[in-house]
């Protein structure tokens, strides 16, 4: 067993910006004491370790990098999931003596702010939502330095507000949001609970129409990346699926039959139907699907339109234009996706039926 003492006090001391001088004011003890500790000198006693780990927010297992108290604690965070994927609420009294038994240890009181959260929500269990909003705050106070971000400090914040809206802590869970939006992270969120909280006014239609635009771009974005997956990993009949999906979606949406950006789009799913069936040795289906990506991207090129108002669940006028990767207009975005492919064959293809 390798205990790693000084190796751990000197890193959470850096961790928390605080110098010997700050540490030792803090323990009441000398600086040369910090100094001992830090460079393997000497050990604290006992009790001194019980307050290194207080003042870090942390247990005494995690200080002294107790490999085997580490492996003990995974086995009751697997448990404490374990109650939640099999929804055995019975769990509780276990959750409890775990925080008991590490009251500072950030794996363990995630599991049982999860286990709180996901009971309570189903059960509408104020007490439990209010138990994980405890608990929740308490581990974004000690994120270990080197976690997963989606298990960092900003994931926890968004469900805990998501938390303090279902105890009807509204305006608190909306300060939390806009508090923390580093990036835009929580725009759709901030518009959701906005609108739940019950506001009707313009600037709530407005977030709500931002936020519906961001998730559908996102959308499309992943669906045009699994689309190009499958089709460089030969999987061709699910790449085609993908790309129904996606052109059906587009229409499904869209305001009117005038040319506008999902046309574009859809140039690049006509590519992608026209590449799967090159390969299958469906050249005639090829070239007929090839030819309607041209027709649909000159019919684009001629008229193009790039603004933000052609989604017909609004009425709006959405300030900017969309912007794509692919190019500007539709024959670079069919000319860029058959690069994509790659495929040397059918960019020959490609020029062949051009001539």
């Amino acid at each position: 067993m390798e205990l790693k003492l000084s190796e751990n006090i000197r890193r959470m001391r850096k961790e928390r910006s605080l110098t010997q001088e700050a540490m030792a004011d803090a323990l009441g003890v000398t600086v040369g004491a910090v100094y001992k500790w830090e460079s393997g000198l000497s050990s604290p006693e006992l009790v001194m370790l019980v307050r290194i780990a207080d003042l870090f927010d942390t247990s005494v297992d995690t200080l002294l990098g107790y490999e085997v108290a580490e492996n003990r604690k995974k086995t009751i965070t697997d448990r404490i999931y374990g109650y939640m994927w099999e929804k055995d609420r019975s769990g509780q009294e276990d959750v409890e003596r775990a925080l008991s038994k590490y009251p500072n240890d950030f794996g363990i009181i995630m599991a049982a702010a999860n286990f709180y959260s996901a009971f309570g929500t189903e059960d509408r269990n104020k007490a439990y939502i209010r138990r994980a909003i405890e608990l929740s705050s308490k581990a974004s106070r000690i994120v270990p330095h080197d976690i997963d971000p989606k298990y960092g400090k900003t994931s926890i914040i968004g469900n805990m507000a998501f938390l303090h809206f279902l105890v009807d802590d509204k305006e608190q869970a909306l300060t939390m949001l806009k508090d923390h939006n580093e990036g835009g992270v929580f725009n759709t969120k901030i518009a959701w609970l906005t609108a739940m909280k019950g506001d009707k006014d313009e600037s709530c239609r407005q977030l709500l129409i931002s936020g519906f635009w961001e998730i559908n771009s996102e959308l499309i974005n992943l669906t045009f990346g699994l689309m190009i997956y499958y089709i460089r990993r030969g999987e061709l009949s699910r790449a085609r699926t993908v790309s129904e999906w996606l052109k059906e979606y587009m229409d499904g949406i869209r305001k009117s039959d005038d040319p506008c950006f999902f046309d574009k789009m859809k140039c690049i799913c006509l590519v992608a139907d026209s590449y799967t069936y090159f390969r299958s040795g469906e050249t005639e289906k090829a070239d007929e699907l090839l030819r309607q990506a041209m027709k649909l991207g000159d019919v684009f090129d001629n008229a193009p339109h790039h603004k933000m108002d052609i989604v017909k669940l609004f009425d709006f006028q959405l300030s900017g234009s969309n912007y794509s990767l692919l190019g500007e207009s539709a024959e670079e975005t069919i000319e860029n996706t058959i690069d994509m492919i790659g495929d040397r064959k059918f960019s020959t293809f490609r020029r062949n039926f051009s001539k």
